[in-house]
């Protein structure tokens, strides 16, 4: 069956704005009468995201704080579905509403939360322009992980998903890009990118695996408004005021992949890169335990989604090497951010894969009972 709307990426597709820092003042110059004093671009995937610190305030009346904003140009997929874009700063305002801390859209001159703007070297391609307050912190990546920073990071995701689960809008229910976990049977389109022998028939394995155990079993599987990218550089963390040389969980970052989709999706994404940031000599499994218990605290997922949650682990971890991979050959001067997951990813995938689901679960219950959690896998 077609896709509903035309913001799934193809090969061959070259969607990241060429915008630099310099255009990036003159955007929020233009758009939000702000002068910048100092400006720095952040990494990204397929976008162009830049910190940037500002004079006090705008013409229209917003005030940016000293910590300054984040001015983001979409890329140019996503900036084809403006409904999307309504709909994610509609669940912005909804979860924080509930007490979960993100960067909030703020209006530009004409009172709207985005733009559509041409930029020159782009032709008659435009992208959504949109600026956000910047939430203190740093994220995830490169800290060392303990059980009471992922069981607090799995408990206030469990909470942003209780959240979300009171929250719809049309526009999410057919909206979907290449990173949603739907679209992982769409990753045959993408294997060229992979040379070696053995990791294609490897990452061919898991999608059979993901199509026979998750894909034919979509009606068991509790379903909602997820995040969609709980990965380690979309967390925010900061130091611990009870806990000196300790961190704590602040927020999320990025709805971007936001959706209705399965609820296994986002615990899946979040566990895939608690694997992927465990220090050499800890167990990953065990680690990831601890992001699940405190998920599960504030979010119980029925049976059938557990049963399918080590294959959307390992679908994950497939889709993040692949992509990677793909987007470093037409963006490679990218390749240092998205090739991030290549040098302990396909070492994980092939551990991962052959260590048995009932090894994995065993591991993750007895974690669980340790919090007073009891599930059948």
């Amino acid at each position: 069956m077609a896709d509903k709307n035309d913001t799934v990426l193809v090969p061959g597709e070259r969607v990241q704005p060429e915008v630099d820092e310099a255009e990036a003042v003159r955007l929020l110059q233009r758009l939000y009468a702000c002068s910048a004093t100092h400006v720095e671009e952040l990494s990204s995937y397929d976008d162009k995201n830049f910190h940037i610190k500002v004079e006090p305030s705008t013409s229209c009346g917003v005030t940016v704080s000293k910590n300054g904003c984040v001015l983001k140009i979409l890329n140019s997929l996503d900036s084809k579905f403006p409904e999307a874009i309504e709909a994610q700063n509609r669940l912005i305002q909804h979860i924080a509403e509930q007490g979960i801390c993100t960067p909030r859209p703020l209006p530009n001159l004409q009172g709207k939360l985005w733009s559509l703007e041409r930029q020159e070297k782009s032709g008659d391609v435009r992208f959504v322009v949109r600026l956000f307050t910047f939430v203190p912190g740093r994220v995830f990546v490169g800290v060392a992980y303990t059980p009471a920073l992922l069981h607090g990071i799995g408990k206030l995701a469990g909470k942003m998903d209780s959240a979300c689960f009171s929250f719809s809008h049309p526009a999410f229910s057919n909206y979907k890009r290449i990173w949603s976990l739907t679209e992982v049977p769409k990753l045959t389109q993408f294997l060229i990118c992979i040379t070696d022998p053995q990791q294609r028939h490897l990452v061919a394995k898991v999608l059979r695996d993901f199509d026979d155990s998750v894909v034919t079993n979509y009606t068991k599987l509790k379903k909602g408004v997820i995040h969609g990218d709980l990965s380690d550089n979309n967390i925010l963390i900061q130091p611990s005021a009870s806990s000196p040389g300790e961190f704590q969980v602040v927020g999320f970052l990025d709805f971007g992949d936001a959706t209705h989709s399965y609820y296994v999706f986002e615990i899946a994404i979040l566990l895939c890169y608690v694997l992927l940031g465990a220090c050499a000599g800890e167990d990953p499994i065990e680690l990831a335990g601890h992001a699940l218990a405190g998920y599960l605290s504030e979010f119980p997922l029925p049976k059938p989604d557990l049963s399918v949650l080590k294959i959307c682990v390992t679908a994950r971890l497939v889709q993040s090497l692949v992509l990677g991979a793909y987007t470093a050959s037409v963006e490679p001067g990218n390749k240092d951010y998205v090739l991030q997951t290549q040098s302990k990813g396909w070492s994980l995938l092939h551990t991962l894969h052959a260590r048995p689901a009932t090894d994995v679960y065993t591991t993750w219950g007895r974690i669980l009972k340790q919090y007073n959690l009891f599930f059948q896998f």
